[in-house]
């Protein structure tokens, strides 16, 4: 569905638009897909940032939050979270600190993947479980999984104040997967290291806790399991995952509104919504544009500056200077994050506005 005869209604481009409609139809395919799986979702809330798509999250069953910085648990935790699991290293005073004051007022667990990771949440004199990462792929953080990750947590004996709970990885090298089977291919490992881990942790007497899988990129390849997992760009979904097949156009539910400023050559449309309004990102070879103009096959997004996107026409378009356009951003996450509120387009069509409450740092 397009908003073409509500784009003339906004007082000013470029901004971000969220539709209702098609966020809460993710919401609930996401819902009855882990009901199907027989596992559980910790959504990702770095995807939106927001309390009021957080709280829609939770009503639909999701079993608690992940967060990626220490500003999202405290927004989250201030509207009412009270399972937190901040997937991110407990490095440096100030994160410490402001994990020990979120440990006094809600459930929180830590991702850790160095024996210091694990000492550091140990003095911080607040109860904080976590979870270990174990690395399947991606070349980030974590430790080699099955017996190598068990030998370290085996060598870490009990933590006073830090207790295991789970093990944690992340596909992220499932972006550069250009098929539905290498996807099942790079699920299925990830949950054979999982599991694999447990294993040789239950052999030394640990207690693995949850296995905690997951990019949104493996949504229709994960595999059926009691796992959880923490699916995030899903709730919006967009242009990478429409590439990979892993939605359609129809379910992105961001866009960014824009102007057209410009037609300076027959084969040039310019927009008003440059890399400070979509982010100058590709995430993966199947997009190689820096967006998808709703309703305009014809643009092609191939260039962004600061408050430009040139986007080139292939063939024609009846596009003047003054018509607005939506744009389906390449990665919905910085998207977000570069906006300070969305404008929301309602089950009614009228407009609200939400804030974009937990971007940034601090």
């Amino acid at each position: 569905m397009s908003h073409t005869a509500l784009l003339p209604e906004l007082p000013r481009t470029p901004c971000l638009l969220l539709d209702e409609r098609r966020m809460d139809a993710n919401i609930a395919a996401m819902a009855q897909r882990m009901a199907r799986l027989g596992a559980r979702l910790r959504p990702h809330v770095k995807t939106h940032k927001s309390p009021e798509v957080m709280a829609r999250q939770l009503a639909a069953g999701a079993a608690g939050i992940t967060v990626a910085t220490t500003r999202e648990a405290e927004v989250m935790a201030d509207a009412g979270a009270d399972d937190i699991l901040l997937a991110y290293p407990p490095v440096g005073a100030f994160r410490l600190k402001e994990i020990g004051e979120l440990a006094r007022r809600a459930r929180l667990t830590v991702a850790c993947s160095e024996p210091d990771h694990v000492r550091s949440l140990s003095r911080l004199g607040a109860e904080v479980d976590f979870y270990w990462e174990i690395e399947v792929g991606t070349g980030r953080l974590g430790t080699p999984p099955g017996e190598p990750t068990a030998e370290i947590l085996d060598g870490l004996g009990e933590e006073a104040g830090a207790r295991l709970t789970g093990i944690l990885s992340f596909p992220g090298h499932a972006y550069a997967a250009y098929s539905g089977e290498e996807r099942r291919r790079i699920a299925a490992a990830e949950k054979d290291a999982l599991e694999a881990t447990a294993e040789a942790l239950r052999a030394r007497g640990i207690d693995p806790g949850t296995l905690s899988a997951g990019a949104t990129p493996l949504t229709a390849a994960a595999p059926a399991w009691p796992a959880e997992y923490r699916f995030g760009n899903y709730v919006f979904n967009d242009a990478t995952q429409v590439g990979l097949e892993s939605a359609t156009l129809d379910e992105c539910a961001v866009t960014v509104a824009a102007t057209v400023v410009g037609r300076p050559a027959a084969d040039r449309v310019i927009l008003d919504a440059g890399s400070k309004a979509l982010a100058a990102e590709r995430m993966s070879a199947v997009t190689e544009t820096f967006g998808i103009v709703r309703d305009h096959p014809e643009l092609a997004v191939r260039r962004l500056y600061e408050e430009h996107a040139i986007c080139e026409i292939a063939g024609s378009t009846d596009l003047r200077v003054g018509d607005r356009v939506e744009v389906v951003p390449n990665h919905a996450c910085t998207c977000v994050n570069l906006h300070e509120e969305y404008t929301v387009i309602g089950r009614d069509e009228g407009f609200g506005a939400w804030p974009v409450a937990a971007r940034g740092w601090s």
